[in-house]
């Protein structure tokens, strides 16, 4: 049993927000009383003395303010009788951390199930924001040493997220509370269990097959950080399906401005392959308690999914390109892909074999092939560069081509989406590149993506984009269509407004018509032309929406 925890001896000097104001437990705001179960001056547990009911958002139980012996608490009464664990509540009140809530009490009040918490007035991490400093020096290792404690007792957490995590009332420090869902792991073994009371947006790919490990709640630990630093999950206007698909087979799009350190953390506690989780020697595994602690400290440690390549270690001696030393096969690609024409000169003047010819035979080897194929065809040296980037760098997990670099395909299919709602024509050619040469089917192959649903409906567009006699309409059709099915997201543009689904779009034409009928008129017209033909954007969008069955049945009613 762990008695204490220590982290960081300079802990009490970083203050997390010094603009926080007086909230509560989990909600900033206290609400007007309402019934609940319990009254003001109700005694629970013959001592603790109801206050006022929290206004909080939870189907499981009601919370309230309350004291005893002058301290306040919180009490959390469940609306199921067996809605507590045993076994998790044993564990939690032998801990003894600041950075786990502690559980003072337990009991049974009129037939439920209560449980007796710390009562955090600054209440929890959810819709704030922190910089780059307050995440590294206070909220990550509070964490992290939070989830080694847990994880030491065998308790895997299962909903780590920003509104189940409170601000320690010194504002130094944070602690994890609500184990509602919490399991206890028995003699190592993983948990199968069901998906109830997961949160989507931050639950790890193996959970949505009902698989939860020590991995899963630093997975979460992931997506909590992105959000707390970019005020929005990766994942948001996905459905649960949706992100399922997506965490299965790609890896987080960062926005730019996200430092590069916490993106590789993020990258590393959320990398999706599970199956080296045992094998500490290999660098392409989810990162747990060790590595994290390793990245507060500052130290380098090779991200997953960026680690060993053919047996050989990621760093290499210095190769110069474009005046500049590459010192790790990721970076050396990275900027190969970067500089595309520079890059195919690299290899098709035989600079790259001969650099790796001593270093390693096999890459020299897949350089020479690559410089034998293009002497042999014409018009193949970027098809021909491609495979090679990903031949040298087998775990490339981002979509290299033509001098563009995108974290996955949901990031280009949002970049094509903006350009597309901006009317910016710059991609065209780029997209019919991808399409003409077939790159998603072959990108998802590379990946080794699992995602059959995606790779059929990608198979499906390049065989139409590449099949018979194309007119514009047809090649915009292309472009969205392959846009909304790499973004995953179901957006309608209408200048700057974005709607979600149909009942927003008629709802969006009401407020025309009520305006203006000349508006209204003029707006049907944009998007259902005299001829009836549906505006590109309306129809892709439809599609996405699932609303095939609707726009045929549509279509057959305007010939009957």
């Amino acid at each position: 049993m762990i008695n204490k925890t220590e982290i960081n001896p300079n802990i009490n000097s970083t203050v997390i927000n010094s603009e926080i104001s007086k909230a509560t437990v989990l909600n900033p705001s206290l609400a007007a009383f309402t019934v609940k179960s319990a009254t003001a001056g109700t005694l629970i547990a013959g001592k603790y003395e109801i206050v006022k009911p929290l206004n909080v958002s939870t189907g499981e139980a009601d919370i309230y303010i309350c004291k005893y012996n002058n301290n306040e608490y919180v009490a959390k009464i469940y609306r199921r009788q067996r809605a507590v664990k045993s076994e998790v509540i044993t564990v939690l009140k032998s801990l003894n951390s600041p950075y786990i809530a502690p559980v003072f009490d337990t009991g049974i009040h009129n037939n439920l199930p209560f449980e007796i918490l710390p009562y955090y007035k600054n209440g929890s991490l959810q819709g704030k924001k922190f910089t780059m400093e307050q995440l590294k020096n206070t909220i990550i290792p509070c964490i992290n040493e939070a989830l080694k404690v847990l994880h030491q007792n065998d308790i895997i957490h299962k909903d780590l997220k920003p509104s189940n995590i409170m601000l320690l009332d010194n504002n130094k420090g944070v602690a994890i509370i609500d184990f509602g869902i919490s399991s206890v792991v028995e003699e190592g073994n993983t948990v199968l269990v069901t998906q109830t009371g997961m949160t989507p947006e931050y639950s790890a790919p193996e959970t949505f097959r009902n698989l939860f490990l020590e991995e899963s709640d630093y997975y979460s630990f992931g997506i909590t950080l992105y959000e707390l630093y970019c005020g929005y999950t990766p994942y948001k206007n996905m459905n649960t399906e949706e992100i399922a698909q997506f965490t299965a087979v790609q890896r987080i799009p960062f926005p730019n401005d996200m430092p590069r350190e916490l993106q590789e953390l993020i990258s590393a506690v959320t990398y999706f392959d599970i199956t080296n989780r045992n094998k500490k020697t290999n660098p392409n595994r989810r990162w747990t308690y060790t590595e994290v602690d390793n990245w507060c400290k500052g130290k380098k440690q090779v991200i997953p999914g960026e680690g060993m390549g053919f047996g050989v270690e990621k760093t290499i001696p210095p190769y110069t390109f474009l005046e500049k030393a590459y010192n790790d096969i990721p970076s050396l690609i990275t900027a190969l892909a970067s500089n595309w024409n520079n890059g195919k000169k690299q290899l098709y003047r035989g600079l790259l074999s001969a650099f790796f010819r001593d270093l390693n035979p096999k890459i020299a080897e897949y350089c020479m092939v690559a410089e034998e194929d293009a002497a042999q065809t014409t018009g193949k040296d970027d098809i021909i560069f491609w495979n090679l980037l990903y031949k040298i760098y087998p775990e490339l997990s981002g979509f290299y081509w033509m001098g563009q670099i995108y974290e996955s395909l949901p990031a280009l299919g949002r970049d094509m989406l903006e350009k597309l709602w901006k009317n910016d024509k710059s991609n065209y050619s780029y997209w019919n590149s991808i399409l003409e040469n077939k790159l998603l089917t072959d990108y998802l192959t590379k990946v080794k993506s699992k995602n059959e649903n995606l790779i059929a409906a990608a198979s499906a567009l390049e065989t139409s984009h590449n099949t018979g006699k194309r007119h514009k309409r047809d090649t915009m059709m292309n472009y969205y269509t392959m846009a909304y099915l790499l973004s995953g997201q179901k957006l309608f543009a209408i200048g700057d407004r974005r709607l979600k689904n149909v009942f927003e779009l008629t709802a969006y034409m009401k407020e025309l018509l009520d305006s203006s009928y000349e508006e209204f008129e003029e707006f049907c017209h944009s998007i259902i032309d005299y001829d009836d033909t549906l505006d590109v954007q309306l129809e892709a969008w439809l599609l996405a929406l699932g609303k095939r069955k609707e726009l045929d049945f549509w279509r057959h009613s305007l010939n009957v």
